[in-house]
């Protein structure tokens, strides 16, 4: 079933992507040009990966940006400044690809696309984009990954080494990470494409120290004196900084430079409470209560201070060099030094240890009203505000599902807590698109048994039920849980009427009643496009399109097909979505019939990939056992068992699997049924030709569909008529239904 594009009516939450993220940080002017390390950097250039890595505080980000200022004009560079959200594998890779995007325009139109629906990344998206970043015509490119460490997923390092791997030499992948990474870096160093810089390369020389304090900082230092901090540092920069702001700031003699810590977080906490005791009040109160914000803007630091002078603020803070970095060319977002704003929340928290959950809060409740939706979250979450958390995730969820970013929803639906979840039919039903879309049928089966009627009551549930039961491979309980919708029914908002119809259009197809297929998938189709469900419309009209193929209809099924034509287009909005099975299945079935072999192969090859993204099983087995069709037919035999294997294996978990079991007929592994009367076992060809009998297709039409002779399908017609103990077409159908045979 294709998630709804059409969420509550509260839901007005954009999922625009942040701007400032891929936007390359301000290098400040006044800096010490390092040059040994920007010629290390600059020989690394060639390579693969660069990973700059060290822990926080000694300078990684301004290294890479000295960099970029060095080689500009030679080089185009794309920058990511990564956050915890972005461990959401589409959420990551929409990121890169815009930044890329922006780096090289014209060059990324399908992969930009294919972010804006969810496709896969690691099947779909990936692939497209070293694909589509190709050769560069001479140009060079780096890609920028800042602070990797924050991303928490085992799928983005695998998709990213994948990436690194295999992007062409023009491109250049640079990490920035206080940690190392799990990426193939024993593989690329053993190959000379992997270049390393770290916090002994970081470190800052006495001559670099005695440059930085005197010439750029303005203190007046002997050169004891620098060599004693340089010393005290082991040229740890964010420590010589705070140092110099400390030693600068204070109105009587400066403390002892043998006073000071060593070169460990002691030494961070210790400079940074020196710094803080001499700003005046009022400024101290607010980079404490600024400090649990990832960005800042004035607007965002007025609602969380209680005040009207932010603006005044972040220029005196930037004025006074308190680490604050601006995000973006008009300086309307900043940020503060990673390093610092620990220790200005670890200060606050000493200094009002009550403060940080109004802070918050009031934050959430800023990001929920512009529309940011994963910072709202987050703000909510640390808030401790689980009814805020909750109402922002009913509103967000939807539309961020149908972006493709399951990880989210789910990393969200964990924060609401199960308890939570499951006492919102809204919520409830989150849980149940993420869990399908994710093939987790089996811990769905359970969570659902163990909640029945509780968490989804009436006619949603039923229709919950009705779902999993189908995408499971089981129509008899699917149809079941349908009529219990019915009785239940229930108009009032189109989301769940559009699942009703979907489901009834896909289980009849599956049962062979290619009528009722087409009334429900009507019916489907313009309530979707009603409310702009363009996923829903598509994936209805695929149904349409198969049942008229099946009714013998070519030219109908073609029409149908063609009013999804622009969403069956490499890039389209719904590109690499599961949707899409039915539509390729058809495409690919009309043109085997039109002798149009390699086309054929193109639209099943797209229908197998897709299906593997969300379908049902009876879908998966539809487009599995029709590409191996093809292949065997193509001359291509021998490529055909891997996918004959994986739809036998699917269709064995099939509880009820209707009239999909044809397409593998022949199998021996798959059981036979017995029949009713005389017990005997119907053999394989049998079967197939009795899910073909509800259809209206005429024996010839069903030989055709079975590549054997009309007279074999007439044999095999009579020695089922003689086992089910039936006189007449009809009568078999009903006394195979009786049976459950059907």
């Amino acid at each position: 079933m294709p998630p709804s594009t059409g969420p509550p009516p509260d839901d007005q939450v954009p999922h625009d992507l942040l701007s400032t993220k891929i936007r390359v940080p301000q290098l400040r002017r006044s800096l010490v040009h390092r040059e040994r390390l920007v010629e290390r950097l600059a020989r690394g250039s060639s390579g693969r990966l660069t990973l700059v890595s060290a822990p926080a505080g000694w300078g990684k980000t301004t290294a890479v940006l000295e960099w970029r200022r060095w080689v500009a004009g030679r080089h185009r560079f794309a920058w990511v400044s990564l956050d915890t959200d972005d461990s959401d594998p589409a959420r990551f890779w929409a990121y890169v690809v815009r930044a890329l995007t922006e780096a090289l325009p014209e060059r990324l139109h399908e992969p930009l696309r294919l972010t804006e629906i969810g496709a896969d990344p690691r099947r779909v998206l990936v692939p497209s984009l070293v694909n589509a970043l190709g050769d560069l015509a001479g140009e060079r490119a780096v890609l920028v990954l800042d602070d990797y460490h924050v991303v928490r997923s085992d799928q983005v390092d695998e998709q990213l080494g994948f990436f690194v791997e295999h992007i062409p030499p023009s491109l250049q992948v640079t990490v920035i990470s206080r940690t190392r990474p799990a990426l193939p870096l024993a593989r690329l160093r053993a190959r000379g494409e992997l270049a390393e810089v770290r916090a002994a390369d970081l470190r800052f020389s006495r001559t670099e120290t005695r440059t930085l304090l005197t010439d750029v900082l303005g203190l007046r230092l002997s050169g004891s004196d620098v060599v004693a901090l340089q010393q005290r540092t082991e040229g740890w920069v964010a420590a010589l900084h705070l140092a110099a702001i400390s030693l600068r700031s204070r109105p009587g003699p400066a403390p002892a430079l043998s006073e000071f810590p060593g070169p460990h977080e002691h030494l961070v906490e210790y400079l940074a409470a020196e710094v803080l005791s001499a700003l005046p009040e009022d400024l101290r109160d607010f980079v404490l209560r600024t400090s649990l914000l990832e960005r800042l803007s004035a607007e965002l630091c007025n609602v969380v201070t209680g005040r009207d002078d932010s603006g005044a603020m972040l220029e005196e803070a930037d004025r006074r060099n308190l680490f604050l970095v601006a995000l973006d060319e008009r300086r309307h977002w900043f940020r503060y030094h990673h390093l610092f704003a620990d220790a200005l929340r670890e200060e606050l928290h000493r200094a009002d240890p009550g403060a940080a959950p109004e802070l918050h809060r009031r934050a959430s409740g800023w990001f929920e009203r512009v529309g940011s939706a994963p910072e709202a979250v987050r703000h909510a979450l640390a808030a401790g505000d689980h009814e805020s958390l909750t109402r922002i995730v009913a509103a967000a969820w939807n539309r961020t599902y149908n972006r493709g970013r399951l990880a989210t929803v789910s990393a969200w639906l964990d924060a609401v807590g199960e308890r939570g979840v499951r006492a919102d039919p809204w919520l409830a039903a989150a849980r149940v698109m993420v869990w399908a879309d994710e093939g987790r049928l089996d811990e769905l089966d359970a969570w659902i048994d163990e909640d029945r009627g509780r968490t989804v009551d009436g006619y949603a549930y039923a229709l919950v039920r009705a779902l999993h039961r189908f995408k499971s491979g089981d129509l008899g309980r699917a149809d079941q849980e349908l009529e219990a919708a019915a009785r239940l029914r229930d108009e009032a908002e189109p989301f769940w009427p559009t699942v009703e119809r979907c489901v009834r259009a896909a289980v009849a197809c599956w049962r062979g009643d290619l009528r009722g297929c087409r009334r429900s998938a009507a019916a489907a189709a313009t309530l979707a496009e009603s409310y702009g469900n363009v996923a829903g419309r598509t994936y209805s009209l695929g149904y349409l399109a198969l049942a008229h193929l099946d009714e013998g209809d070519a030219p109908s099924a073609a029409r149908r097909l063609a009013q999804v034509d622009d969403q069956l287009r490499p890039g389209s909005d719904l590109s690499g979505h599961f949707v899409l099975t039915l539509p390729l299945l058809v495409a690919g079935r009309l043109h085997r019939q039109a002798g149009r072999t390699e086309e054929a192969l193109a639209d099943l090859e797209r229908a197998v990939s897709t299906s593997r993204l969300g379908a049902g099983r009876l879908e998966r087995v539809a487009a599995l056992g029709e590409l191996a069709r093809v292949l065997e037919e193509s001359g291509r035999r021998p490529e055909a068992p891997p996918f004959r294997d994986e739809a036998a294996a699917l269709l064995r978990n099939c509880p009820d699997p209707g009239r999909a079991a044809t397409l593998l007929a022949d199998d021996p592994r798959l059981p036979r049924p017995r029949a009713p009367e005389a017990g005997e076992e119907l053999t394989a060809r049998e079967v197939a030709v009795l899910q073909l009998l509800p259809t209206q297709k005429s024996l010839r039409t069903i030989a055709a569909d079975l590549y054997v002779s009309h007279n074999t399908v007439k044999t095999h017609t009579r020695s089922l008529y003689r086992k089910l103990a039936a006189s007449t077409r009809e009568e078999a159908v009903q006394r195979a239904r009786e049976a459950g045979l059907l």
